[in-house]
């Protein structure tokens, strides 16, 4: 009896030793686990946080143009927010307006818009109550400044949409300008004229001009911009001067337009 008792306890601790040992094997053999996958994607989220959604740097954007005037901004970028912004406006002759211009409300907008771009740090904000024309040009150029600083670029196109101003430089006489519209990265229409100089001021040649070349180039020259999508165009004969500054004047344009 005796043996007996004492083969089963034998027995007992065999199968003890036994599971035991299997257990431990199975905790040895279950492979740890690795995070390095894991790792990797913390480290593209942490990549993309570090980028963000601008790329920082100062950004020069116009809003549309037309024969009343355009809107300028430069707007200064850094980690994703707008810390300065300058704001300016033109008259459709290229002539800009300045402390002299004679509307109060318009200056008032120039001193309290910035601030509400900054601190939305969007093109999201109220117009200015009595400056609505202005406010429009901004917010419209603000928005395009932003775009421009988009590391994403929104698509691919290489001009906004819109008619923007140029013009050639101001001489004695006055100077070209050029209002071009842009649809789709194609000209779709130009329209040009020249200024000139009085007493009051820069203004356009009047429709009782004398030189009639001048308006058959107008006309002509408008239409071989168009038809080129771009400015390699001939010159019109009898109106050369004026050519090679609507030229200069649609380049400019199209440099305003570039995103």
């Amino acid at each position: 009896m005796k043996k007996f008792l004492v083969l089963l306890m034998v027995l007992a601790m065999s199968m003890f030793l036994f599971i035991g040992c299997g257990g431990e094997d199975a905790v040895a053999d279950e492979p740890e686990q690795d995070d390095s996958q894991e790792d990797v994607q913390d480290d593209e989220q942490d990549e993309d946080a570090a980028e963000g959604m601008y790329a920082d740097g100062t950004y020069e954007a116009y809003s549309d143009a037309n024969e009343r005037g355009f809107g300028k901004v430069v707007v200064t970028i850094e980690n994703d927010e707008i810390v300065d912004i300058e704001l300016s406006e033109f008259r459709g002759t290229g002539v800009e307006k300045d402390e002299n211009y004679s509307y109060d409300e318009f200056h008032e907008a120039l001193a309290e818009m910035p601030g509400r771009f900054i601190e939305a740090n969007s093109a999201d904000v109220e117009i200015f109550t009595g400056a609505t024309s202005s406010s429009d040009k901004w917010i419209q150029a603000v928005e395009r400044a932003m775009e421009m600083a988009l590391v994403e670029p929104a698509d691919d196109s290489e001009f906004f949409n819109g008619t923007f101003f140029g013009a050639s430089d101001l001489g004695e006489r006055g100077r070209s300008v050029a209002f071009v519209t842009i649809e789709n990265d194609e000209i779709v229409e130009v329209v040009l004229h020249d200024t000139q100089l009085s007493d009051d001021g820069e203004e356009f040649k009047p429709e009782d001009y004398q030189y009639e070349e001048y308006f058959d180039a107008q006309e002509e020259m408008a239409e071989r911009f168009v038809a080129a999508n771009g400015t390699e165009v001939d010159t019109f004969t009898g109106a050369t001067g004026s050519s090679n500054n609507w030229i200069t004047a649609v380049e400019r344009a199209l440099e305003a337009a570039s995103k």
